[in-house]
């Protein structure tokens, strides 16, 4: 899943998603479709499988770009800064369905400078800068960072920490 969204402009929402499934795993149409529209309604837009991608917001494009990572059923999800092209109240909506994913079990490995994003999905985080920093379970590198370049940058997150850390 990139940054940019990379959906096809002259394929439908639906389309988007189906496509790698017949091009790539050679299903057949019905079976596709019954997978896009499953996980359309997962991303919470199914009520957009016949719009085209150039009249959806940046957070309806990036969930459709995440029911597109899905509909293969890989292991791991890779996200290249997943939430980076889009306003706040866009950023919200992707990070609850990334946070839905990984409640589900879903393994992500993600690229990301949003530090509310990891702190909210993380289970494990690596800080790098020119190498690693600091790796450890997410609740310990932001809440007791080890390394003062990390409880630098990580100062700025202490007011949107999940409030399961702060009770």
């Amino acid at each position: 899943m990139f940054q940019n969204f990379q959906l096809f402009p002259h394929l439908t929402v639906r389309q988007n998603v189906m496509e790698g499934l017949l091009t790539v795993l050679k299903w057949d149409k019905e079976k596709a479709r019954a997978r896009a529209d499953e996980l359309l309604e997962k991303v919470g837009i199914a009520h957009k499988g016949d719009a085209w991608p150039v009249t959806l917001s940046g957070g309806q494009q990036q969930r459709v770009a995440i029911a597109r990572a899905l509909a293969p059923s890989p292991e791991v999800l890779l996200c290249d800064e997943p939430t980076s092209a889009l306003d706040p109240g866009l950023a919200a909506e992707v990070v609850e369905v990334l946070k839905q994913l990984a409640s589900e079990g879903m393994t992500m490995l993600m690229a990301t400078h949003d530090l509310r994003l990891a702190a909210t999905i993380a289970r494990d985080v690596v800080f790098l800068n020119n190498g690693v920093v600091e790796a450890g379970a997410s609740r310990d590198v932001f809440m007791r960072p080890q390394q003062d370049e990390t409880a630098r940058f990580v100062s700025t997150l202490t007011h949107s920490l999940p409030d399961a850390w702060t009770e």
